[in-house]
């Protein structure tokens, strides 16, 4: 059959020598002195425990439980409500202006005190619905992109401004 002799060459020589170097030298020194923690538990010392800086104990994971005053939640207007005022405004306006037309942080501005609702026309109100705003825009208070609606039927656009303008009656 076939033989082939594999000769070492002077590079891998080097490496296994350097190897074998670093392999005495370890084996050589002392085992580092190992410092325990009496504050911690040792194995099967029952559950384990967190301590805060006051010294309350709370199970591991989880934070010390201290009450904290939360303040009674206010109604919010329901979709129901918003609905009846305006249904349009209820199927494509909610989602970024609330109900309650007072914004939802992050997407969409207070429509009962915008100045641009005061200021505007129902007809102006029309036009700007129709076309938007992109988040670049000069005008934009927010720059979050408002979604033109160029696409809604003229009466569903006239009943969103209405019921824009009558909000800051």
């Amino acid at each position: 059959m076939f033989s082939a002799t594999v000769k070492p060459n002077f590079f891998s020589q080097l490496i296994i020598a350097a190897l074998a170097t670093l392999f005495l030298i370890g084996c050589g020194q002392p085992a580092p002195d190992v410092v325990e923690d009496a504050a911690a538990p040792a194995a099967n010392d029952g559950p384990l425990v967190s301590i805060d800086a006051d010294g309350n104990i709370a199970p591991f994971g989880m934070a010390s439980r201290q009450s904290v005053p939360v303040p009674e939640p206010e109604a919010a207007a329901s979709v129901e409500q918003a609905g009846t005022a305006s249904a349009a405004y209820a199927a494509q306006c909610i989602a970024c202006h609330g109900a309650d037309a007072k914004g939802v942080e992050g997407l969409g501005i207070n429509l009962v005190e915008s100045e641009l609702v005061a200021g505007s026309s129902p007809d102006e109100l029309i036009a700007f619905l129709q076309a938007g705003r992109q988040p670049g825009s000069p005008d934009s208070v927010t720059g979050v992109p408002m979604p033109a609606f160029v696409w809604m039927e003229a009466a569903d656009l006239a009943e969103i401004a209405g019921y824009l303008k009558s909000l800051q009656q």
